[in-house]
């Protein structure tokens, strides 16, 4: 909030400044604010001699007039601020203090009207090369056609969905969040164009990929197909391609994260993750994700494919584990009822809240069965492990007076996998195949424990 309000600070001052250069400026007809009174018993301050403005004869041009504005939407785009759904996010050169005549460097005139004409300056690659080097040779250019591909990308989904609009005012709810939608993705789309997104290309970017989320929602309201096109550069693709490409930074396809494997490469590829949904948008590389972070996502509604993660559950719902204990049935529930059927991590208590999803099909007495499974499965696995630690015992033992026992040990490890896949698997997703399971379990501990005669 402190940076924010920082960000919001400076851009008052940009605007302020021009408005006061604006009430001096020769020509304008108007004049500086008047000082505000003495305090009761202060002398008065005394007064100045006023500047004398400029002549201005009545029906001449003063291009001031209207150039002090021209680009406070410019301006509002480099701060990273402005557009619709997506926080404030500055641009690098901004936060290091770069000016725009840092990179607008090149006088554009035309050959022999450099007196009668205003002068205006082009950005130059030769500012990038200046800072960065060589490897940034290029960027320039690549960061407006990314641009002005993903612009080509959401353009004709916008128009179709418009198009696709009830005439007129509609009552429905539906038809209204259409609107609301389709007209914040057209606000974003324009801004980037007319502020030039290649000011602050990744806020821009980004806004892109709003809109375009947003077209995608407002035409699923409609009840319409969605768009057959390649929104993957939109949907999260580009932060590589506006900068890790050219600079010839290699991403990992597998990074650590909270100790665990994550595909980082699919995040943005397939999953439409940005940068800057796990990465500072501050700090280069450091990462702000937490374990809040990626439960937005993945246990959010939309997101239906619980098996990247969960992998052992579903393969357990689905009757698809392997064990040489024998073959997994799936679940009765399991061709009829997927992973969402019954988890909505969007509700808090999420154990109740599935506990509530059960009467959705079933009598109200099933509330009650996740309790019953719970607690009975407790009783279950504190049974099996006391025997698996028993025959653990046993096996060392034996181990101990010289009497190895390579049956045994390969029955204690059989009853040791099955409780590990019981437990990593949770036993309330195949209750049948879960009971079943920890049965055969202390039964190979039990023989691993029983010396042969």
């Amino acid at each position: 909030m402190r940076r924010l309000a920082a960000l919001l600070a400076l851009l008052a001052v940009v605007l302020a400044t021009a408005a006061a250069s604006a009430q001096t400026m020769p020509g304008t007809g108007q004049r500086p604010a008047p000082a505000p009174p003495p305090a009761p018993g202060a002398s008065p301050p005394v007064p100045r001699p006023e500047p004398t403005p400029a002549p201005h004869r009545p029906g001449e041009l003063d291009c001031r007039n209207c150039h002090l504005g021209e680009h406070r939407g410019i301006v509002q785009m480099y701060i990273g601020m402005g557009g619709r759904g997506t926080p404030t996010i500055p641009s690098h050169m901004f936060q290091v203090r770069v000016e725009c005549i840092a990179c607008h460097s090149t006088p554009k005139v035309r050959e022999g009207t450099e007196g009668l004409s205003g002068q205006t300056f082009t950005p130059s690659e030769k500012a990038c090369l200046g800072c960065h080097g060589e490897k940034y040779r290029g960027m320039l250019r690549q960061w407006t056609s990314t641009l002005a591909r993903m612009t080509d990308v959401v353009t004709p989904k916008l128009a179709a969905t418009r198009a696709a609009l009830p005439a007129g005012a509609s009552p429905e709810a539906k038809a209204q969040r259409a609107s609301k939608l389709v007209d914040d993705a057209d606000f974003n789309v324009k801004y980037v164009t007319f502020a030039k997104g290649v000011h602050n290309v990744f806020y821009a970017a980004d806004l892109l990929k709003v809109a375009n989320s947003w077209i995608d929602e407002a035409t699923a309201l409609l009840g319409r197909p969605p768009s057959r096109v390649d929104d993957q550069l939109v949907r999260g693709g580009y932060c590589a391609v506006l900068c890790h490409q050219a600079a010839g930074v290699k991403q990992s396809a597998t990074v650590k994260f909270a100790g665990r494997p994550l595909p980082h490469v699919k995040h943005v590829a397939e999953f439409g993750a940005t940068c800057t949904s796990c990465h500072s948008s501050e700090t280069h590389k450091r990462v702000t994700a937490t374990a809040a972070t990626c439960s937005s996502c993945h246990h959010s509604p939309q997101n239906d494919k619980c098996e990247g993660c969960h992998a052992r559950q579903a393969a357990f719902y689905r009757g698809e584990t392997k064990t040489p204990l024998g073959k997994v049935e799936a679940n009765l529930m399991a061709a009829a009822v997927p992973c969402v059927g019954c988890h909505d991590f969007a509700l808090k208590n999420a154990r109740a809240a599935i506990a509530d999803k059960c009467i959705g099909c079933h009598e109200p007495a099933y509330t009650a069965l996740l309790t019953e499974w719970r607690t009975g499965f407790d009783g279950d696995f504190k049974r099996t492990a006391e025997a698996v630690a028993k025959a653990q015992a046993a096996v060392a033992a034996g181990r101990k007076a010289g009497r190895p026992a390579p049956e045994a040990e390969a029955r204690l490890k059989e009853a040791r996998d099955a409780l590990a896949l019981v437990r990593a698997a949770r036993p309330a997703h195949n209750p049948l195949a879960a009971d079943a399971l920890l049965e055969a379990a202390r039964l190979k501990a039990q023989e691993a424990a029983t010396p042969k005669r």
